[in-house]
């Protein structure tokens, strides 16, 4: 599908904090949305359309979705306003027949999927939940800075992971259709990413998302979207790997397992991995 429609929308300072980074990034034809209830971070914002929120703060969104076929909303749980206001904004887009996904970091303290989680879900298509507990467990030490550091560029991966698969060419092509089946009316969702070198780059790749926090205990899933990027000089008995152990590990019965594959010259002996997983009943 040709000219699919991306916008990609900041909620408060952490969404449009994340916007800020993003645009200074290359990826490939998205539009960028700032909303915010505070006129003061709206003009610190480097992007085209923003929308300060008032009473008809629907109305604005849906003029702004004009001719929009996916949305991201980027937002995160600490501020009850940011909640209510990223509801409002996938509420309309799901009403407008808009593919809309949330992405959501929930706070440090927060313990399993929360109401506030719950709420999201109900009005977007999948909610990819990025527990910042999980960050900290992965590394204890880590400062403040570095966390949130690490928080946005997780928010920015997942960003590029799936409008990648729609818009670059790859040599095993997903198209907007295809993203469409994994993530329609799909509930949670996690992402992780692997990466590997030399004779064992499979093995490397895999065994880093098999170990990632951010999926343990997780409930087997019923859909997985998946993106390898890799040389030229892999092998196809390489990429039917890669989707074996994934298939073994998390799968369910009736699992819907959809990859695509980019080529790049500048990662031979290399591959790098992205997978999200959706349609899970509950994220640990």
């Amino acid at each position: 599908m040709d000219g699919v429609g991306i916008k990609v929308v900041g909620i408060g300072t952490v969404g449009n904090d994340i916007l800020n980074k993003m645009m200074k990034k290359e990826i490939a034809e998205v539009e960028f949305v700032g909303i915010d209830a505070n006129q003061g971070n709206l003009d610190k914002l480097n992007v085209g359309s923003k929308i300060l929120v008032s009473e008809d703060l629907s109305e604005k969104v849906k003029s702004a979705f004009k001719n929009t076929n996916l949305v991201f909303i980027l937002t995160e749980m600490s501020e009850k306003k940011n909640n209510e206001i990223a509801c409002i904004v996938s509420e309309v887009a799901k009403t407008m027949g808009i593919l809309t996904v949330v992405v959501v970091a929930t706070s440090i303290n927060s313990n399993g999927v929360t109401e506030e989680i719950k709420k999201l879900e109900e009005v977007s298509d999948t909610a990819i939940v990025l527990p910042l507990k999980k960050l900290v467990e992965a590394d204890s030490s880590a400062t403040f800075d570095k966390l949130f550091e690490k928080r946005d560029e997780i928010f920015i991966k997942n960003i590029e992971f799936i409008t990648n698969l729609i818009k670059k060419q790859g040599i095993v092509n997903l198209d907007f259709d295809d993203v469409k089946i994994m993530l329609g009316n799909s509930g949670e969702g996690v992402m992780v990413f692997g990466k590997g070198e030399g004779q064992d780059k499979v093995k490397l790749a895999t065994e880093q998302i098999i170990n990632s926090p951010f999926i343990k205990n997780l409930p087997k899933a019923r859909k997985i979207l998946l993106s390898i990027t890799a040389g030229a000089d892999i092998g196809l008995t390489d990429l039917q790997e890669v989707t074996m152990i994934i298939n073994e590990k998390f799968g369910a019965d009736q699992i819907n397992i959809l990859w695509g594959y980019i080529m790049d010259v500048e990662l031979e002996d290399k591959i790098e991995v992205e997978m999200l997983i959706t349609d899970l009943k509950e994220l640990l």
